[in-house]
């Protein structure tokens, strides 16, 4: 799916189906997989005790009905929380991740590719996502996001297989201009007030493909956005509701795999 030709466009679902499920749960990946997204997308976290789980927010205060940063807590601790209360979908618990990658594995298909975006800058955090992907077997099918460049720059330097996915310079903290030379995918987030208008977009798009990276945009739920970020030249399209965008793709013949 990452190497597509232009012509067709693949759909992310991001961080699930969050559009109709609590966000980074099993729920809400199984959701993506009824849709048959053709990339899921969600977050890691390391906690206290050294377990990574699936969570968007260095807070737990957003999405759960408990209050603390997730690194001070241990698994117990970020267990007994309730991850779908706030989202109407009460008795929901955060995921490990390795009870995502179970889930993966078990519930999702061959052809499903995997985003990661690593939200906690640690090296241990990275060390160990990268090495509970490679023990799933799902490596060669993820890309390792951030929006912080030295944290690629770590996984391009000591991993230099895997794929890396960052932002357009203007989005990236500490950024280095080096680790354009080795990134596969650049996420770009489409009316961002750093990136406000269309020009913008195409700059960096136009930058991606000088860097022989592949240029992702998001977000798109419904035609209109669909159509923006199409003629904006992405090739993969990230959608909080991914079913309207995978219905148009489809019906305009512009879908992975179609």
């Amino acid at each position: 799916m990452w190497d597509q030709n232009t012509e067709k466009l693949g759909v992310t679902g991001h961080r699930g189906c969050k559009a109709y499920m609590a966000e980074n749960t099993l729920e809400s990946f199984r959701e993506a997989f009824r849709l048959h997204v053709d990339v899921l997308e969600f977050d890691v976290h390391m906690c206290r005790d050294g377990h990574l789980v699936v969570l968007h927010d260095d807070m737990v205060d957003r999405t759960t009905d408990g209050t603390g940063c997730v690194h001070f807590k241990t698994l117990a601790e970020i267990k007994a929380l309730d991850a779908g209360v706030k989202f109407g979908f009460p008795g929901l618990r955060i995921p490990t991740l390795r009870e995502a990658l179970e889930c993966i594995v078990k519930d999702g298909y061959p052809e499903l590719h995997l985003n990661v975006e690593i939200k906690d800058q640690r090296p241990n955090c990275i060390d160990a996502t990268i090495a509970m992907l490679e023990e799933f077997g799902v490596l060669e099918r993820s890309v390792i996001a951030s929006f912080n460049a030295q944290s690629l720059l770590y996984v391009q330097d000591n991993y230099p297989h895997v794929k890396t996915q960052g932002q357009p310079p203007v989005c990236m903290s500490q950024y280095d201009e080096r680790v354009l030379d080795r990134m596969y995918g650049m996420g770009v987030p489409v009316g961002s007030s750093k990136l406000p208008t269309d020009e913008d977009i195409l700059a960096v798009v136009k930058l991606a493909n000088d860097h022989g990276i592949e240029a992702w945009g998001y977000h798109a739920d419904n035609r209109a956005a669909a159509e923006h970020l199409i003629q904006l030249g992405f090739t993969n399209i990230t959608a909080n509701d991914p079913h309207d965008l995978i219905a148009y793709l489809d019906e305009i013949g512009r879908r992975v795999g179609k």
